[in-house]
């Protein structure tokens, strides 16, 4: 009888232990099924949010973007200190985007302002904001392929991580080296970046004496042109230009660079004529001919420029504008 008994609890024992173990087991498949659906619900959502179409915002100042260099780093050219940082000057105009675009080493720059690496740790700052671009190519065609591959880290977790900037990227040889990256390196960074998110974009510097260039390779994996215009006497050929950009780049979106200071000159763009590139620049947005307007540079707005300050004035005024409806690329017109 004890024998029995024993027999009996010791059978009741692995049962229990087999019952157990079974839970066990459905317990964490299901936890590992639950987590995957989590983790796939966080993908969803975060590729969601770094894709922000144009045509789902809702005002003007959704559509302008400051372009942004290291504090004090533009000195060589304008010698004049400058001490107001990237986020300090997006928070100055008021404005949500932003592209971050390393200083030049060959030009100078460098030495008096540079993004140091942690790149990461810029980040922080730049929350608030609604989109960052980081330049894989900077000023005077700066190019470091382990800035990039900081770049590409970022680009895998930063929510509000919009895309990579190619800054003085061309260089004006229709022969020869045309670019700063050759085609391939250009095609693998363009990959890994595709990889990550496809829709992250590409964004490049165009100046309207490049127009002529053969360029057609690079355009193809260029999501979106940044149109500058580095003579002001070229202003008047505004209209015509964008009209040969648009020939060039067909299938990439437009945003019209705007300076606050004359470089060559060294002097800030007069009233007058900033009036002109912001007052083109918001017709074309609501007439959904370009994407944007991006405003050239912190280094340059805290040195007392009227064109800074009627800007920021302008800003004020137009940025809660309503964006139109959605426009179609046949109902475009004409520049």
């Amino acid at each position: 009888m004890e024998k029995k008994m024993k027999n009996s609890i010791q059978k009741n024992s692995q049962i229990k232990l087999f019952t157990l173990t079974l839970f066990l087991i459905t317990f964490l498949v299901q936890t590992k099924i639950v987590a995957q659906n989590l983790e796939m619900k966080k993908n969803s959502q975060f590729e969601s949010r770094v894709h922000t179409d144009s045509n789902n915002e809702q005002t003007v100042r959704d559509r302008f973007w400051l372009f942004a260099v290291p504090a004090n780093s533009d000195y060589p050219h304008i010698k004049r200190r400058s001490v107001m940082t990237p986020a300090e000057g997006a928070c100055y105009l008021d404005i949500p985007n932003i592209i971050m675009v390393q200083a030049g080493k060959d030009n100078g720059e460098q030495a008096y302002g540079k993004f140091e690496s942690p790149l990461s740790q810029y980040m922080v700052a730049l929350r608030p904001l609604k989109r960052v671009v980081w330049s894989v190519v900077g000023s005077a065609g700066f190019y470091s392929p382990e800035e990039t591959r900081e770049i590409l880290k970022i680009a895998e977790t930063s929510s509000n991580f919009y895309g990579i900037m190619l800054d003085d990227f061309f260089t004006g040889n229709k022969e020869g080296q045309r670019a700063k990256l050759s085609i391939e390196e250009f095609t693998d960074i363009h990959k890994q970046l595709k990889q990550i998110n496809k829709n992250y974009k590409v964004l490049a510097t165009v100046y309207n004496d490049q127009l002529d260039l053969p360029l057609d390779d690079y355009f193809k994996m260029i999501d979106v042109v940044t149109f500058w215009t580095m003579n002001f006497d070229d202003l008047e050929n505004m209209g015509s230009n964008m009209k040969k950009l648009k020939s060039v780049a067909p299938h990439a979106k437009i945003m019209l660079g705007c300076y606050f200071i004359d470089y060559g000159k060294n002097k800030g763009v007069p009233v007058p004529l900033m009036k002109k590139q912001c007052e083109t620049g918001l017709r074309w947005i609501r007439e959904g001919k370009i994407d944007g307007m991006i405003f050239l540079a912190n280094t340059t707005m805290d040195i007392g420029l009227e064109s800074v300050e009627w800007t920021r004035n302008w800003i004020k005024e137009v940025g809660d504008t309503p964006i139109p409806g959605k426009h179609s690329p046949d109902d475009r017109g004409g520049f």
